[in-house]
């Protein structure tokens, strides 16, 4: 009987640390198709991105590369919005897409959504 209760202390000690260590939380990251059109979504509730090779950009404007995570939580901010939308520039590589993503998950957004839909060169979201 107290080889047991002993064990059973020992496991609650052991499912204690690792529940107690430190996790950090990512933002879900969804892939979006085209839609029927019947609930669009205002665009002053999501923060829109555009990937653009192997930079990002907003409203045309490239983002510094050094400096995109403070950016973006900084315009997270500022319009009071948790959610990024993304659009990939169309004959943008795959491998950048993936640095995008990742580098927007470090940010304090709680969702990503990213548009299946290529945007055409010259074409603005």
């Amino acid at each position: 009987m107290k080889y047991r209760i002993l064990m059973a202390l020992l496991m609650v000690g052991l499912c204690a640390d690792v529940l107690a260590a430190d996790k950090e939380e990512f933002p879900r990251v969804t892939f979006v198709g085209v839609g029927n059109g019947k609930g669009p979504v205002d665009r002053d509730q999501f923060l829109l991105l555009v990937v653009e090779g192997p930079y990002l950009s907003y409203e045309a404007n490239p983002i510094p590369g050094d400096g995109v995570v403070e950016y973006v939580n900084n315009l997270l901010k500022s319009r009071k919005v948790s959610y990024i939308g993304m659009h990939i520039r169309e004959g943008t590589k795959y491998g950048d897409v993936v640095k995008a993503i990742d580098l927007l998950r470090k940010t304090d957004a709680k969702n990503i959504g990213v548009s299946m839909i290529e945007l055409a060169v010259g074409r603005t979201p």
